[in-house]
């Protein structure tokens, strides 16, 4: 909320028995426009139906909502939380590192490594899916264990195949499986807790995850030199404890208050910006793809908003996001091949950034307040940018030379994430000139489709070419990223 804002700007419109807070911002609020349309969403939305879960008054800005987790943490931490924390050392810290590594080592053909893992994407995209079955059957506890137990499973049985229809097979239920898990933990949430307390309790959970993203790739660095099946059988031995803790917390779907078919409006409830300050891993799944992926409103918005600078910035989102999905998938044999930049090191490298970038996502949310989300999309644009002209630069020295290339190359990539996370979820709701929940849609789904088209698309181009098409291909994506961005016009605020 803006510093002007008065205690006194919450109006309250009645139905029936059903309480609606609509929060009125003051002029200097950087998104005014966005307050008033998604006003009018929820006016229509009530009215149609009076019984719908009350809605809190929307008082979360980044920096304050993070103060009031950080001031009673266990207020909001339910034990279950762990199970996540495991997740994310699994699945953003130990696959994406230990995976190609062991496909390589048994197949000798690099270009499987891309088709693999954008199945692997591709199973990401289940989680709308996940909470569909969830809410209309009442199934959270079995499907929240059960992703975590399809996960297992498959990350155990990869290094007994030997065949790339088998490692696409595994690679879609792990996909799968982790989406679920993700997208359940986070319904466990809005579907059981108060309304007033989602936000906090889902940052605490996105921040686990990130937590367990950094371990993980510590861990990956560990087995990278060789013990790539053992590495994964520990990743899978690592998901049975939460199996374990998953149990614990969990709330029975009998005593859910929400019923089916009322809540498809949430998108109000939970503030994406203010979420923002909470690390996030960058994969299309979880809550907000759930909430938002399937939304028709945005797509039916679409041919008409192509020209707009939302449709423009939406455009630079996804060249972004498909630029760099082939390096995502290859890095660590791209920087072991083409850099001498062992995969321990690179793992090393890549949580340490990470872990920077977890405070980054705090210091992004400030300067997005401070000097506009344009100004600091454009420079997260940039900073990407330098990274990959690092990593194509080094090609123009020898082998043994690239290193230092390599390494702040990929920092400065890995280090970009949190200031274009947050950034560009508050650029996407302050340029729509519809709902918020729409343009989050739309938001979500372009990183979606990107990610999946460029990690398939990586391997014809790493095999015609070599590694130096990959950052070559990030190098375009984000050019392009960067002069789609131009025309967004910064909103300067006010913390």
């Amino acid at each position: 909320m803006c510093a002007e804002e008065r205690s006194s700007s919450a109006d309250h419109v009645r139905f029936d028995q059903h309480v609606l807070c609509v929060t009125a911002y003051c002029e200097s609020c950087p998104y005014p426009d966005t307050q008033e349309r998604d006003r009018e969403d929820l006016l229509l939305n009530n009215a149609s139906d009076a019984s719908a879960a009350p809605l809190p008054p929307t008082s979360n800005h980044p920096l304050r909502l993070l103060r009031q987790v950080l001031a009673a943490p266990q207020r909001y931490t339910r034990p279950w939380y762990f199970a996540y924390l495991l997740l994310g050392i699994v699945t953003a810290g130990m696959v994406p590192v230990l995976l190609p590594l062991m496909m390589v080592s048994v197949s000798h053909q690099l270009s499987s490594v891309a088709y693999v893992m954008g199945v692997y994407d591709l199973g990401l995209l289940t989680s709308p899916l996940w909470g569909v079955l969830a809410e209309r059957h009442k199934l959270y506890r079995s499907l929240f264990l059960g992703g975590f137990l399809l996960a297992a499973v498959a990350i155990a049985v990869f290094p007994f195949m030997r065949s790339l229809s088998g490692w696409m097979l595994a690679a879609f239920a792990l996909g799968a499986g982790s989406s679920g898990a993700s997208t359940i933990a986070s319904l466990l949430i809005v579907d059981f807790e108060p309304a007033n307390e989602w936000n906090p309790r889902i940052g605490i959970l996105q921040s686990f995850n990130g937590a367990g993203q950094v371990l993980g790739l510590l861990l990956a660095g560990g087995f990278s030199h060789g013990s790539f099946s053992a590495g994964l059988w520990l990743a899978a031995i690592f998901l049975l404890p939460a199996l374990v803790l998953g149990k614990v917390g969990l709330p029975l779907a009998s005593l859910s208050p929400h019923e089916t078919g009322k809540r498809a409006h949430r998108h109000h409830l939970i503030d994406v910006r203010a979420l923002a300050v909470f690390p996030r891993i960058n994969l299309p799944s979880g809550i907000g793809f759930h909430l938002h992926a399937l939304n028709m409103g945005g797509l039916r918005r679409l041919p008409f908003i192509l020209g707009t600078p939302f449709g423009r910035f939406l455009l630079s989102w996804f060249m972004l996001a498909l630029g760099v999905a082939g390096f995502f998938t290859y890095f660590p044999l791209m920087l072991a091949h083409s850099y001498a930049l062992d995969s321990h090191l690179s793992s090393l490298v890549y949580a340490l950034a990470a872990a920077v970038g977890i405070a980054l996502f705090v210091l992004a949310s400030r300067w997005s307040t401070q000097f506009g989300a344009g100004r600091v999309y454009r420079f997260g644009l940039w900073l990407r940018l330098v990274g990959f002209l690092l990593l194509v630069l080094a090609f123009l020295v020898p082998l043994s030379d690239r290193i230092a290339f390599a390494v702040i190359g990929f920092a400065l990539i890995v280090v970009a994430w949190p200031i274009l996370s947050v950034s560009g979820t508050a650029l996407a709701a302050q340029l729509a000139s519809f709902s918020e929940g729409a343009a989050m849609g739309l938001f979500n789904a372009a990183l979606a489709l990107a990610t999946v088209i460029g990690a398939f698309a990586s391997g014809p181009l790493m095999t015609a070419f070599g590694f130096w098409s990959i950052a070559v291909m990030g190098l375009i994506g984000i050019g392009f990223a960067i002069v789609l961005a131009t025309d967004t016009v910064p909103s300067r605020t006010q913390d």
